[in-house]
């Protein structure tokens, strides 16, 4: 039996080794894992910021992720597996589930769990800390019964060789978005990673000079996070960032205005693709930071050629491109904001976009 146990715990460590390097190598894993342990599933559950950021379980139905989300499945007072959640490493098992169901305020985890044929079984966690929970599972049906003595020894081994298999892929992670700045240090350009936390999990040499102390700059960080000096512009660079980390797949903001000397800085705000396997630890937003130096007036005359604007129009497109706000534009050129706001509607329909933004992004590639 003990040749037996040891072969299989080497079955299931050199499984879990192998799944950051291999294309299906976590599912690989979890399913031997599961077999090993005799459960139906395996399961990889990642819980933060009071939700989940991930939910793997190979073969289950796309239903069963739906209906977690529904039932809101990661919360301690719906999902009794999440409530029995002890320290690191600790096994819990039947016994705890039996006292932790008896603190469950709602069915709706009981009826889900039972229609997906996982009632018993064994957990721990992984990973815990800075907002990031990482559990590791293995779900028994009725037919399968409860754990033994010798389940929850070989699920003990197995989760020694996850733990090291998800920290390996937090390194390649942290080594991506090394190499990621370690790209941009090569061109001297300025570019944050951030987290899915807002904060900066890595920046290039160029990016560090500018929010460097003494630099006199317009942006800075705090706590680890990327902001503007001023707190108007930091409320709405940090409204940017929450729309990028919300899906929105690229943004142009400004930071400062060229009428408050010292220039501007235009930020590029790209949404990362996630990658199926990142645990919560990839960056999931790039921002490109460069100066805004002033568009010549005298390329007025292609950007009205090119988009058909006034002369007029033309100016306000071109000063909104440099960065200025239109309380500044406005005043410079005499008129009210009414009127001003009259005009950049027209640009915007003559350019056929239908945001500022937009607008900003088109005239840059155009004249920049």
């Amino acid at each position: 039996m003990d040749s037996l146990f040891a072969r299989e715990a080497g079955e299931v460590e050199n499984a879990f080794l192998a799944a950051p390097f291999e294309a299906d190598g976590w599912n690989a894993a979890l399913r031997l894992f599961a077999r090993r342990t005799g459960s139906s599933r395996a399961q990889l559950l990642g819980l933060g910021d009071d939700a989940t950021l991930f939910n793997f379980m190979p073969d289950i139905d796309a239903a069963y992720q739906r209906e977690f989300l529904e039932i809101e499945g990661w919360r301690p007072e719906v999902n009794w597996r999440v409530a029995a959640s002890g320290r690191p490493m600790e096994i819990l098992s039947e016994a705890h589930y039996d006292i932790a169901r008896q603190h469950s305020g709602t069915d709706d985890y009981e009826e889900h769990i039972r229609k997906w044929d996982g009632v018993h079984g064994c957990q721990t966690v992984l990973v815990e800390g800075e907002g990031l929970l990482v559990g590791l599972a293995s779900l028994r049906s009725e037919r399968d019964g409860r754990t033994g003595q010798r389940d929850r020894k070989l699920f003990a081994a197995g989760a020694t060789y996850a733990l090291a298999a998800v920290r390996m892929q937090q390194a390649m992670a942290q080594r991506g978005a090394a190499m990621t700045v370690g790209a941009f240090d090569a061109i001297g350009v300025a570019a944050f990673l951030i987290d899915r936390r807002a904060a900066v999990a890595a920046l290039s040499a160029a990016a560090e000079a500018i929010v460097g102390e003494g630099t006199g700059g317009v942006l800075r960080l705090r706590r680890g996070r990327l902001g503007a000096a001023r707190r108007d512009a930091d409320t709405a660079l940090q409204a940017a960032l929450g729309r990028a980390l919300n899906g929105e797949a690229m943004q142009q903001h400004w930071i400062g205005s060229q009428l408050e000397g010292g220039g501007g800085l235009l930020c590029e705000i790209f949404r990362l693709p996630r990658r199926e396997w990142d645990f919560g630890f990839d960056p999931r937003v790039l921002v490109v930071a460069r100066c805004a130096a002033d568009i010549p007036a005298m390329r007025t005359v292609p950007l009205r050629a090119a988009l058909g604007l006034t002369e007029a129009e033309s100016e306000i497109a071109l000063r909104l491109a440099n960065g200025e706000a239109r309380e500044d534009i406005a005043a410079g050129r005499g008129t009210s904001a009414q009127t001003l706001g009259t005009q950049i509607k027209s640009i915007l329909r003559k350019s056929d976009v239908g945001r500022e933004a937009e607008l900003t992004a088109l005239v840059n590639r155009l004249l920049r």
